[in-house]
Parts: C-alpha cells; sequence; structure tokens
C-alpha cells in the first residue's frame, strides 16, 4: 500500500506568520502607518523578497528607506519573536510514521530554515520560495513539489491562504484550507488514521 503524501505550507500552519503583528510592531516604532507599510512590501518587494531576485539586506534596506528612523536591530529581533511553533510542528513527527511529509513555503530560507530543524529529520523535501525562485501561486512551484513525491495519487496539500489552493488542485491533489483555530489538524490526523 502507498504512503499518503502530505504537502504543507509553513508559515500560518507550522509556524506563525510574521505579517500582520510583525509588520504592526516596525510601524508602531516607525512613522509609518501599518497599512501603508504593508502596501508597499506587497507592491515593492513582496515577490521579489519571496522568490530570491533579492537577497535578504535587501528587506532590510528597503524597511530602513520607509522610514529613516527605524532601528532595524529591533526590526529583525521582532521577526524571530513573531515565527513560532504552531499545534501542527509538533505533530509532524508522529505524522510521518504514516504519511511522507512535504513543505512548501513562500518564505526566506534564511528566516525558516533554521526554525525547521527540528523536524527536518521526519519531513520528505522541504522547497522555500526563495531558493526555489518561484512562489505560491505559481504553478511552478508546485511542479517543483510534485517531482518530489514518489507517487501521484494520495497527495493533501495544507495551506492557509486560498489562493494557493487553485493550483494544487489543477495538479489534482486535495487541499485544505488551514483555519486559524486549528480544527485542519484533526482533519488531516481523521485521515491518517483512516490509512492505518
Amino acid at each position: 500500500m502507498s504512503r499518503p503524501q502530505l504537502v504543507l505550507d509553513v508559515g500560518g500552519v507550522l509556524l506563525t506568520n510574521f505579517t500582520p503583528e510583525f509588520w504592526e510592531e516596525v510601524a508602531g516604532r516607525a512613522n509609518v502607518s501599518f497599512d501603508t507599510l504593508r502596501t508597499a512590501f506587497k507592491r515593492d518587494l513582496r515577490e521579489d523578497l519571496w522568490t530570491g531576485r533579492v537577497d535578504e539586506q535587501t528587506f532590510w534596506r528597503w524597511l530602513e528607506e520607509q522610514d529613516s528612523g527605524l532601528d532595524t536591530q529591533l526590526a529583525r529581533a521582532g521577526m524571530s519573536k513573531h515565527l513560532k511553533p504552531l499545534p501542527a510542528f509538533h505533530r509532524i513527527s508522529a505524522w510521518s510514521n504514516y504519511a511522507d511529509i512535504h513543505l512548501l513555503s513562500n518564505h526566506r530560507h534564511e528566516w525558516i530554515a533554521p526554525l525547521l530543524e527540528p523536524i527536518r529529520s521526519h519531513v520528505a523535501s522541504v522547497t522555500i520560495s526563495s531558493e526555489a525562485g518561484c512562489c505560491k501561486p505559481d504553478p511552478s512551484i508546485y511542479q517543483l513539489v510534485s517531482s518530489q513525491i514518489k507517487q501521484a495519487a494520495g497527495i493533501l496539500f495544507v495551506d492557509d491562504a486560498e489562493r494557493n489552493l487553485k493550483a494544487a488542485r489543477e495538479l489534482e491533489w486535495e487541499t485544505l484550507l488551514a483555519d486559524r483555530d486549528g480544527a485542519w489538524v484533526e482533519q488531516v490526523e481523521v485521515r491518517l488514521r483512516d490509512v492505518v
């Protein structure tokens, strides 16, 4: 019998997203509103940062340009404070007994790879957009993950953003939207129990 394949987003699924709390904290110390800062990030930098077209330093320089009085050292510390494990993170070891687990994240590898180290031995593959050169919902990043999966059937993709599920469905993956309350975790566990 083939093992289920579980493809998990990281931010909002295994680790907390650094937005909006990160942006609120930075905006609170800067002379820029939360909405202005976040809108500017999405417009000016987000895709380039997530796809690795610009490096991490470019992000910090960009933040300084938004407000010359911003202390980027405090902002860096704030980022690490906001990237914390969610309950599903602690279930990866157990889930790996029943499924091959693949991680797919729009993020900077410098920021999340160290945080994923405790579960790395339980994960079949890790695809981080800044290393892959593309980001969700671009179908090519899903194809990259698909190329690392040994079987075409029995794939469940979990993401906290509805817009990221469409490309997975086009590959005929099952999809599950990760809700903020974590009810999705029980749904995954029910599916894994059904396999045993």
